[in-house]
């Protein structure tokens, strides 16, 4: 059996690498191979083409980028036509595999297509519902309301749990953590893992950290994993430069030895809420994609964890509003207040309780190898 796998960005590439080490254990003679990261790799998936071809940010970063991404689409649609495999899954960067599905249906591809992470038309661009019924055999999405979004619109889908119940079960603190931080009051800097997010966002985490180290605390940066070897290294260095520590190993590791945290919006607000850690949201922008993606949104929040709850369980700090100060005075506000504090746990418990129970990379691997799930 012949599987292409195609992710774009480093959570898809967690994604990826989860469903192709599961669906080996189900199936060890597939032959599992795409645009995958590093972790779809480690997990046993063969690299065609490099997932930092779609690591892009941004509505004006794209544009310039389109005639190389076009030729992209071409490309993998080309190689996926001629070995012929039995199931496409295409794990989140939409606008991208939107395009590729669409071009797969066309050049009369009629093997199955998945949409893992598919793309969140709940959100905005609800038009996209009709891509996903057309071009697509399934879709797993993450979360609950996803998956009743979808079927409420007529798209097939299929959910359990979402991935990071299960990936999350494991995290603890090493021995290297303990000794190296011990049991200073660290707050952990989530600059992100996109050099968009390094760009709009460290500066900010910069000044963030010298009020917090005013304040007694101290402040730590993550430096994601997934990030290219420059651009690791920048963020090492400027941080460093700035008299403060950095963190190479998990984020969840350096999350859960913290007594908050402070970061970018994205998959690291959802790996907080699992920790049970409070978070300030950050995300800053161009002023022109800010105007645009205001008038496109129809959700009132950014952060998954505040739309699992009729509680607003973390604020939202957006373009000008992401300034050292508030940060920290949101992170303050949540430390100081024992109340506050105890109705914040609270209403994290209940938002993890909404995540499912079980392992989704297993449950992945089984509806994509399994006829009966494709065909029901």
């Amino acid at each position: 059996m012949k599987i292409f796998v195609s992710c774009g960005e480093v959570s898809g590439d967690i994604y990826a690498g989860g469903f192709i080490r599961e669906a080996l254990k189900i199936s060890p003679s597939a032959e599992i191979s795409g645009m995958l990261g590093p972790e779809s790799v480690k997990a046993g998936g063969v690299m065609r083409w490099s997932y930092d071809e779609l690591k892009l940010m941004g509505l004006l970063e794209i544009i310039p980028a389109i005639p190389r991404i076009l030729r992209l689409k071409k490309e993998i649609a080309r190689e996926i036509m001629r070995e012929n495999p039995e199931s496409v899954v295409l794990v989140d960067s939409p606008d991208f595999h939107l395009m590729l599905a669409k071009t797969l249906r066309k050049s009369g591809y009629s093997g199955k297509i998945i949409s893992l992470s598919p793309p969140t038309v709940w959100a905005w661009r609800s038009g996209r519902v009709r891509n996903l019924k057309r071009d697509f055999d399934l879709c797993l999405p993450l979360f609950s309301f996803e998956h009743e979004y979808l079927r409420e619109h007529g798209v097939k889908s299929l959910w359990k749990s979402h991935p990071l119940v299960h990936e999350m079960k494991g995290v603890k603190i090493s021995d290297s953590f303990a000794k190296r931080f011990g049991h200073e009051k660290i707050i952990a800097l989530m600059p992100g893992s996109r050099h968009y997010d390094i760009r709009f966002h460290l500066d900010i985490l910069i000044g963030t950290a010298e009020i917090l180290r005013s304040k007694g605390y101290l402040p730590v940066f993550s430096v994601a994993e997934g990030l290219n070897t420059n651009l690791a290294d920048e963020v090492r260095e400027r941080v460093s430069d700035s008299g403060f520590e950095y963190w190479d190993g998990s984020g969840r590791e350096l999350m859960m030895g913290s007594l908050a945290v402070a970061g970018v919006s994205g998959t690291v607000s959802v790996e907080a809420m699992m920790l049970g850690k409070f978070m300030t949201v950050i995300y800053n922008m161009r002023r022109i994609n800010y105007a645009i993606l205001k008038r496109l949104v129809r959700v009132k929040n950014i952060s998954i964890p505040n739309m699992l709850t009729d509680k607003i369980i973390y604020p939202e700090l957006l373009c000008d509003s992401a300034t050292p100060e508030r940060i920290t005075h949101e992170l303050e506000r949540y430390l100081d207040d024992e109340n506050m504090k105890r109705e914040i746990d609270s209403a994290l418990q209940k938002a993890r309780a909404s995540m499912g129970d079980s392992n989704a990379a297993k449950f992945w691997a089984e509806c994509v190898l399994s006829r009966k799930c494709l065909n029901a």
